[in-house]
């Protein structure tokens, strides 16, 4: 029991120190020797936890597919349009906020997808989820109606996922701030 639970801490540092590394430098920078030298491990042991660098990004993409669907599945249908979208754009940041793990998949994913041409799955069906609560929010007269759901929509996105890039180097800062005060720039009632 005591070598499971051992190899067990081992798998999940290696991951920890993986998720850093794929959220520093992307798949292409990402050096599987330094990932083991973090752990305080060989490129040996990496290699008996996780076969490939492939299959190691392939855990964080994987998480990062499962958790954006989890986030878009906690829409309320009783909520509010814009509580709705307050709560899916803020939960999403957090989650990017304090989710190494989950960066890391953002990262990885925003990558894979580039050389597909095309944004992750998780983040089209983020935008299609957001415009259709975007225009639910303007029939109730939440929102704006001077722009279309849809451009609304691509823009919070766009400051969401921007945020990691443009964050400070000493981290993301309060993104889950700026994302709900930018429902406050759309609101047809002024600040709320």
């Amino acid at each position: 029991m005591a070598k499971q639970e051992r190899a067990s801490r081992t798998h999940e540092r290696f991951l920890d120190a993986s998720a850093e590394e794929f959220s520093r430098y992307g798949y292409t920078g990402a050096n599987l020797q330094r990932i083991a030298a973090h752990v305080g491990m060989t490129k040996g042991a990496l290699y008996a936890h996780f076969p490939s660098k492939d299959a190691l990004a392939t855990v964080f993409t994987s998480s990062f597919d499962r958790v954006g669907h989890e986030l878009l599945q906690e829409i309320g249908e009783g909520d509010p349009p814009l509580t709705s979208l307050r709560h899916v754009t803020v939960g999403f940041v957090c989650r990017m906020q304090s989710d190494l793990r989950f960066r890391a998949g953002l990262r990885l994913a925003f990558e894979e997808a580039c050389t597909r041409g095309c944004a992750p799955a998780v983040i089209t069906d983020l935008s299609v989820a957001l415009a259709r609560l975007v225009g639910d929010a303007q029939e109730r007269d939440e929102l704006t109606t001077l722009q279309r759901p849809e451009l609304i929509s691509s823009l919070v996105v766009a400051l969401m996922c921007g945020m990691y890039y443009t964050a400070p180097s000493d981290g993301l800062g309060d993104g889950a701030e700026q994302v709900g005060q930018f429902w406050q720039l759309f609101s047809s009632r002024g600040t709320e």
